[in-house]
Order: C-alpha cells, then structure tokens, then sequence
C-alpha cells in the first residue's frame, strides 16, 4: 500500500496548519525542522500495528485485539522491539489530533471555523482491557491508501460510472468521472516524464512489463465508456434528469463523461510510444549544450542588445532563478520585434575568435577547468564538493551559474571518457558569502574509467 504518498501529502498540509508565518511575509518555505531521531522506527511500528487491526476489522465484526496480540504480530518483522515502543505507537495513534480549518456557513456568506477533534483518532482502546481496534478515522485512512492506484484498475471505476448512470446517480456521474480523468492525467504526466528520460528506468519497466494487460485495460474500458455514453443519451435519462431538482447541467454531464474517453486515447497512444521507445532503446532527449559551440555561434552571429538582455534575463543560469531547460525548450519561444536597422555586410575575423571566446564561460574554463577534470580523472566530483574547492570564483567575482553549468553538461571538461550525471534526490545547503543556496547536489563521474 502506498503510505509514504498520503503521509508526505498530509505532512505538508500540517506544516501549513501549524506555520506561524506572518501574513504578508515572504513566500519562500526553505527547510523544514522536525524534532525527534527522524530514523522511521517508530513509523514502521505504526504501520505494522494498522496492518494488524486491519485485518482483525476484515475479518470480524469491529472486534478487539489484545496489547500481547499486536506485540507479538510486530515482533515477527522486528524481534527487537520493546513492548513500551509499540505502547508508546498505540497512544499516539489513539490520542485525537485537534485541527483548525474554514468551512463556509449555510448561507455561504462567510467562513466560519471549524475544529475535529474526537473523530481524528486512528485506533480506539477499551477503557477496562488493553484492547484495540480501528477507529472510523482509520478505516477511512486505509481507503484514502487504497484510492492510489495506478491506470490497470480504471476499468473498475469506469463500470462504477455505468452503473451510476444506469440508476440515475446523476452527482456520482461526475464524481466518477473526475476520478478517472485525475488518475489518467497523472499517469499521462508520469508517461511524458519517462519519455524524456535516457535509456531504461524503473518507470519505464513498469509499463513494459504490463503493456499487453494495459492495453486490453483501455480497450476494455474505452468500449464501458461508449456504452456509458449511449446510456446517457436514453431520453428516459434525459427525462429523469429533467425531473431531478440537481444543481448541474445535462450538458456539463455528458461532457463530463466525454472527457473520459478523450483521455483513454492519447493515454493509449503515449503508452504505446513509450514502450516502442524503450525496447529501441532510443535517445528521446535534446542533447546537452556545447558550451564552446554555442559560443562560436554568438560570435559569428551576436544577437542583438535587447535580446541578448531578455534572454540573459529570462535564461540565465547565473540567477538561478529558473530550472535547468533542454536546449529545445525555448525554441521559438521568445519572440521580439527589434528596432529596423540598416542591413550591414558583415565581415567575420576568424583569428579574433580565440581572444573574444575566452570572455564569460570560457574564461571560467581557462582558470578552473584543469583542476576539475583532474579532480574527475580521480573519483567521481560533487557540485557541493567543486563550491568547497573554491572554484565558484574568477578574480573576486562569483560564477556559480558557470559552474553548474559545467555539471550539467560536462561535455567541455578536457578527460577521456564518458561522463555520466547523478542527481540527488535531497536538498543541500551552502553558504557563499552573505548568500545561501538551496539545491538538489549533483555529481559527476567518467564511465569506465578509475572513478568507476
């Protein structure tokens, strides 16, 4: 079951609960600070005690279980517990959470606050026996887990939406609907992130290993769908409907369950690519910047003033105020209407290319870049590794952007080899000069070679 996700989610909504920010302030969240060991111990504890009244509540009629029941269930996954940790889990899970939130007034006119206190505990005990069960709050728990699910279950939720329009549930409809069209878009959006990835991951084996149980899915489900269409144009729903006091549309209804199978199609067809793309094992990604290229390019061709600005502005990575793009993403992307001016021949001095290419990002390269690439010929290198070294500044002068830039496409660095990426999925912290930076570390590393 997928606890992590629901639990991550509701952490974030809790850090917005209890956050003493003043409104108006400023709007960055930097990092978060959590008491306690932070070692998942006792979270492991908590969902080995959940599975077990979970499957006391299946199988019974909301019966209790013993304190010596649960402990000697977790202590088949962890012996070493100490029965006072599990103690300790159970009253945590028992004690109710007070939370705070807005909910408008029957008239709608206002918001008024509200609090759920006594219906927020996750497992209940007796008051004479240390016994314990799931409470109604956490029944609901496990059906929230339940309810992320990947796009090989939407068949079930498409016969839902029949079924609801076959017995006039015309809320339900859209419901349902909403349902299936959130889960498809994110698995849509999780296909196009996997596609432009290079070479095999754990994604892409995912859709891979179930592409002919996908496929008969959407097949299946896209015909549920027809039919549920069909059904929806029967004038004796559209008569029903008439007669219902329901506060929608008949056309917001049946666009609802259209926009289903607009989704099924391209899901189906960027399922298809995917897989194709994969076995080929083809590169579906835009090639890294050359730096030393592109900035021939700017000399034989220089862009003018006011573009060179807005790109700098908008691009730049010295800022880091923007993510690292393709080289493709912003292809006829920006568009400015310079000033005319008169057309000049122009006259290109091929032995002035060596002195002006050293301006910038090649000058960055003259003075630090033997010193990485033989760092790299020795082990693998880290960004926050490269900003210890010092090699952030030229002559007094910061150039942080340039040498990210150096690990995003490392392609420039004189070593023999291929040079492969890795990207940190935490976040690290560095102090330069008055500034701090928070950033996903990357390192860096030759293939093959000794720091392999």
């Amino acid at each position: 079951m997928n606890y992590i996700t629901l639990l991550s989610t509701a952490v974030r909504f809790i850090d917005l609960h209890d956050s003493d920010r003043e409104y108006g302030g400023a709007p960055s969240f930097t990092r978060e600070t959590r008491s306690g060991k932070s070692d998942g111990v006792y979270l492991n504890i908590a969902i080995l005690v959940l599975e077990c009244l979970r499957k006391l509540d299946q199988s019974s009629h909301q019966e209790y279980m013993s304190f010596n029941s649960i402990l000697n269930v977790v202590k088949i996954d962890r012996p070493d517990v100490d029965e006072n940790d599990v103690l300790y889990v159970l009253n945590v899970l028992r004690r109710p959470s007070e939370l705070f939130y807005l909910k408008p007034s029957p008239d709608a006119s206002k918001l008024i606050r509200q609090s759920e206190k006594r219906k927020t505990a996750i497992v209940e005990k007796t008051e004479s026996a240390g016994e314990y069960r799931l409470s109604q709050s956490g029944r609901l728990f496990f059906s929230l887990v339940n309810a992320a699910r990947d796009a090989v279950y939407i068949r079930g939720d498409a016969y839902n939406l029949l079924h609801a329009i076959e017995g006039y549930d015309f809320p339900n409809i859209i419901a349902y609907s909403n349902e299936i069209v959130g889960r498809l878009r994110n698995e849509i959006l999780d296909i196009r992130s996997a596609l432009e990835r290079i070479g095999r991951s754990e994604s892409i084996d995912k859709y891979i290993g179930k592409f002919d149980q996908y496929r008969k899915v959407v097949d299946e489900t896209i015909l549920i769908v027809q039919k549920a269409e069909r059904q929806l144009d029967n004038p004796e729903t559209f008569e029903v409907f008439s007669n219902s006091d329901i506060d929608i549309s008949f056309e917001g209804l049946c666009a609802s369950v259209n926009r289903v199978r607009q989704v099924l199609i391209p899901f189906n067809r960027l399922i298809s690519e995917l897989v194709s793309t994969a076995l080929h094992d083809r590169r579906n990604v835009a090639p890294p910047p050359q730096f030393l290229k592109a900035a021939i390019h700017f000399v034989k061709n220089p862009l003018s003033p006011n573009r060179e600005d807005f790109l700098l502005n908008q691009w730049g990575a010295v800022g880091l105020d923007t993510p690292f793009h393709s080289a493709l993403d912003g292809k006829a992307a920006v568009k400015i209407k310079p000033e005319p001016v008169k057309s000049q021949s122009m006259v290109f001095d091929g032995e002035q290319i060596e002195p002006i290419s050293r301006l910038g990002k090649l000058h960055f390269l003259d003075r630090h870049g033997a010193a990485i690439a033989e760092a790299l010929s020795r082990a693998p290198l880290s960004l926050s590794e490269a900003i210890d070294n010092g090699w952030i500044m030229v002559d007094e002068h910061s150039f942080i952007g340039d040498l990210v830039g150096i690990f995003i496409a490392p392609d420039v660095l004189p070593v023999n080899g291929d040079i492969h990426i890795r990207i940190s999925p935490s976040l690290n912290t560095k102090k330069i000069g008055d500034d701090d930076f928070l950033f996903n570390d990357i390192e860096i590393g030759i293939t093959g070679g000794t720091n392999e």
